[in-house]
């Protein structure tokens, strides 16, 4: 029995070195593309010597509410609250669509493109949108992005003042926000976006629109003015006055020499 297990181990130990030697030599190696979790990787074919299990795996982006505020005759806001629940994951350029219905089908489009940052809250606005007949309802969806993993050092933008009046042009009364804001970072930006949504007491859209401002530099600070074609319907309560930069995109941001 004793010669008949030792023969046993060594037929096993030969057939498992030709085996190895037919593997190592015949069967393709381990990739990051191989539907496998080899290789140190953390998940199938991401972590480790693959890219972030982030990158491959991003979390879809959260519409908490797309609304539709008359701005004038034949004129509307369309604004969407839009989250960004991943944590390392930024996308310098967001592609979206909202789309314009009355009670007989859709009436018009209108794409548009923004960024957003990881864990970040934003108002995707498309103020000025002309539309041939009156819609009773909105739809809102992202179309593309562009997914990049790294810490993102974002702008300090103090809001420091903000209000809303109604100004009276030629006998044209028109809605305004007005406000200041404070670059108190050590950069300075050559293109500032804006966004400006006034909200009733029951939080209720009532104008939407997006400001853009050019060359805001360290320590400067910039008037920030929102105007509508004519004077929104309701009394205002709420006044969302949020500046952006798009610290991702190329030349955006001017690093002191």
């Amino acid at each position: 029995m004793r010669r008949q297990l030792a023969a046993f181990v060594v037929v096993a130990v030969v057939f498992g070195v030709i085996a190895f030697f037919f593997a190592s030599r015949f069967l393709p190696s381990p990739t990051c593309f191989d539907n496998r979790k080899n290789q140190g990787e953390l998940g199938v074919d991401c972590g480790g010597p693959c890219g972030p299990c982030e990158l491959k795996n991003p979390k879809s982006l959260t519409v908490f509410w797309t609304r539709l505020a008359h701005a004038d005759s034949g004129v509307y806001d369309a604004v969407a609250l839009v989250e960004n629940p991943n944590e390392v994951l930024s996308s310098p350029s967001l592609q979206y669509e909202f789309a314009f219905f009355d009670a007989t089908g859709e009436i018009g489009r209108r794409t548009g493109s923004t960024f957003i940052f990881p864990q970040e809250r934003i108002y995707v606005v498309e103020p000025d949108i002309t539309l041939s007949r009156e819609p009773v309802r909105v739809e809102f969806k992202i179309i593309s992005s562009d997914w990049q993993v790294g810490q993102v050092v974002l702008p300090i933008l103090v809001v420091e003042n903000r209000q809303y009046r109604i100004r009276e042009t030629a006998g044209r009364r028109q809605s305004a926000v007005e406000a200041t804001i404070a670059n108190t970072s050590p950069f300075d930006f050559r293109r500032m976006e804006t966004s400006v949504v006034v909200l009733d007491k029951d939080g209720n859209v009532m104008g939407a629109n997006r400001v853009v401002n050019e060359n805001i530099g360290a320590g400067s600070t910039i008037d920030v003015l929102s105007l509508w074609p004519s004077e929104l319907s309701g009394d205002a309560a709420t006044i969302e006055v949020r500046p952006r930069v798009n610290v991702l995109a190329p030349d955006t941001v001017i690093r002191p020499q």
